[in-house]
């Protein structure tokens, strides 16, 4: 393995870094690798010729192309960065190369997909058809932002931001190595399984934007959109500031994490079923519980957070 593989803490060095899709996650994490001298080279696949061209006209990659195979040899770290519905063929196209000598056999692959047990289960079912072991090491940084594409992509995107890596059946050294990569590009990493992993991201990420998107539905079909949207006032604004991600990407987080997320919009459901009656009949002593209650937590959870920004300054 050419990569230097230290205790954590420590920086991670890659000599040749290949990224699989360049979006706002994938060119942000180039970026920071790139200006925290963590790899030497990156490369890049991406379906998009435009994309490609961008990132090395800014200087972002060394080489690009649609064609995967192209940009493996020599890599001793690849990271998938596209939707999660789209991963079988590549572990496919990994795993061909490693057979072939293309890929190394030490080299480490990753990835930033917002979900986890079909993506496991993916690099394990490709495993095992094709007798390799890829040395997978499952990861999600949470973070993002409105805007998407090469040109969009910001450094500091991961400072002080979670990430999670869930335990997968590669090596420790690999795992080491991964977290001592986004620990080296200013995030804060926590281990879990991918079960917890899904069922966690269900309600406080997946959720979420599964009703911002249809709060923002509803209004954008309604005949007075213009008017409504006009005199929309700040919380509108911000709840429905995260259905303005793609459309893609979420189509297929949600099919892939459904059956987490079919619980929680169930569990979601009868609250709105609870609410609905309690305004039906006037019961304001079920409405002030309701809102109290999620008032406390919402008060506490902003004090969790100023509590940990004051932490993160006084680190830095």
């Amino acid at each position: 393995m050419t990569a230097q593989h230290h205790l954590d803490h420590t920086p991670v060095f890659f000599q040749k870094t290949a990224f699989i899709g360049l979006g706002l996650i994938g060119a942000s994490l180039a970026q920071s690798m790139l200006d925290r001298h963590l790899t030497k080279e990156i490369v890049a696949c991406d379906n998009n010729l435009d994309t490609l061209n961008i990132a090395k006209e800014v200087g972002l990659i060394e080489h690009g192309s649609n064609n995967l195979t192209d940009i493996l040899p020599d890599c001793d770290l690849v990271i998938i960065c596209v939707p999660v519905q789209a991963v079988l063929p590549i572990f496919e196209t990994l795993a061909k190369a490693k057979l072939a000598g293309i890929l190394s056999a030490d080299c480490i692959i990753s990835d930033v997909c917002s979900t986890k047990v079909n993506v496991v289960n993916a690099c394990q079912m490709v495993e095992q058809k094709f007798g390799v072991n890829l040395n997978f090491i499952p990861a999600h940084p949470i973070a993002g932002a409105e805007h998407s594409g090469v040109l969009s992509r910001q450094s500091d995107l991961f400072v002080n931001h979670e990430l999670i890596i869930c335990k997968n059946h590669a090596d420790d050294k690999y795992l080491r190595a991964i977290k001592a990569l986004w620990q080296g590009v200013g995030a804060r990493v926590s281990l879990m399984t991918a079960d917890k992993h899904d069922t966690i991201l269900s309600l406080t990420s997946h959720l979420p934007h599964l009703l911002s998107y249809a709060l923002t539905y509803q209004l954008a079909k309604d005949d007075e959109n213009l008017n409504i949207f006009r005199y929309a006032a700040g919380g509108f604004r911000d709840f429905s500031r995260i259905s303005a991600s793609s459309p893609i990407m979420w189509h297929d987080i949600f099919l892939a994490n459904k059956e987490a997320v079919l619980k929680g919009l169930d569990n979601y459901q009868a609250i709105l079923d609870e609410l609905k009656s309690a305004i039906e009949n006037d019961n304001s002593d079920e409405l002030l519980n309701t809102f109290e209650t999620a008032k406390n937590a919402r008060d506490y959870f902003g004090r969790l957070l100023v509590e940990k920004e004051k932490l993160n300054n006084s680190n830095n």
